[in-house]
């Protein structure tokens, strides 16, 4: 049956939402709510900062090998104390897959991005998501796209071209490269989403995100240990790989999990559109970035493609007069 795309939601809550869904009475956004959603922004937001500081040193793929092994070792607990390993051991072959195209390759690509551009400008980027995941829905799974959706679509993309137009804040000699990169991880999530709902539905999220983390960790360490730095690495850029695996990535699911519980997926999903401000915020104080007015516009666009891609913003129809009135 098909579904029309102006109810789909973001990948992360396409990933992780349907066990919630359902599950006991959900709650108004409350102010108690509302702050946890600010934090769990700000967590999130800072991912790219962290990953601007640990990233010159590391290199992405090490750096990538080590949050995931990090953030593994958070959540493996959870997985075992809540008796889900048996889950995890039923459907180890789909979450292999999960974690390399939910973790492994665009937590990599997205490092590259932040390597030659600002956490700001990788956010923005990243934000691209839920229109990836409305077009992964379309191809692949035959959901329809509303003209809203379609507008939508076509004013991210217009977004990502006045971006790519700022030279002031991309480093690279090749300006498309960390474009590239940047999009390559959020097309990387756009297929997770619908991955995991022809396959993984109905599987407990802390089952899914362990597995995304152990198998990411497991499929990059190899390659991790081949690429390791030959010179030592400071105590400064270990510490900004510790917080990304333990804060920014095994808390902030913990936190993200708990508010799906607690208010349901749609006010979640305000997420998305508070990560890009922190991450502009935590770049522009921490590493004296620049916020550009291209960064800004395409924003503006990206931001605005995601409300119509998810239903955010709807075209009001207009209320049929009654005979006689």
């Amino acid at each position: 049956m098909n579904k029309v795309l102006d109810s789909s939601m973001t990948e992360v809550s396409l990933l992780f939402a349907k066990p919630f869904i359902c599950r006991g009475k959900q709650h108004p956004l409350s102010a108690k709510y509302f702050i946890q959603l600010l934090i769990l922004a700000a967590i999130w937001g800072s991912s790219f900062l962290f990953t601007r500081l640990s990233v010159p040193e590391l290199g992405p793929i090490p750096l990538t090998a080590l949050r995931s092994g990090i953030a593994a070792l958070v959540l493996l607990p959870i997985l075992f104390l809540s008796a889900q390993a048996p889950i995890f051991l039923r459907h180890w072959q789909h979450l292999l897959i999960v974690g390399m195209i939910s973790t492994a390759l665009p937590f990599s690509f997205i490092t590259v991005t932040t390597l030659y551009t600002s956490a700001g400008f990788a956010s923005i980027l990243n934000a691209m998501t839920p229109i990836f995941s409305g077009l992964f829905a379309w191809l692949w799974l035959k959901e329809q796209l509303s003209v809203m959706a379609m507008i939508g679509i076509a004013l991210g993309f217009i977004g990502v071209l006045i971006m790519v137009t700022d030279t002031r804040t991309i480093s690279a000699d090749f300006l498309l490269l960390p474009v590239l990169t940047g999009l390559a991880a959020t097309l990387c999530y756009g297929l997770t989403g619908n991955y995991s709902r022809k396959f993984l539905t109905g599987v407990p999220p802390v089952t899914i995100a362990t597995g995304c983390q152990f198998f990411s960790a497991l499929a990059l360490s190899p390659i991790a240990w081949l690429l390791w730095p030959e010179q030592s690495i400071s105590t400064s850029s270990w510490f900004s790989a510790l917080v990304l695996g333990v804060l920014c990535t095994g808390i902030a699911f913990i936190l993200f999990f708990h508010l799906l519980a607690q208010v349901g997926v749609a006010r979640t999903m305000v997420v998305t559109y508070m990560v890009p401000v922190f991450a502009m915020l935590w770049g522009y104080l921490y590493l004296q970035e620049n916020v550009t007015p291209k960064m800004l516009a395409g924003a503006l666009f990206i931001l605005t493609g995601i409300a119509l891609t998810t239903g955010i913003l709807r075209r009001r129809k207009k209320p049929r007069l009654q005979p006689g009135a």
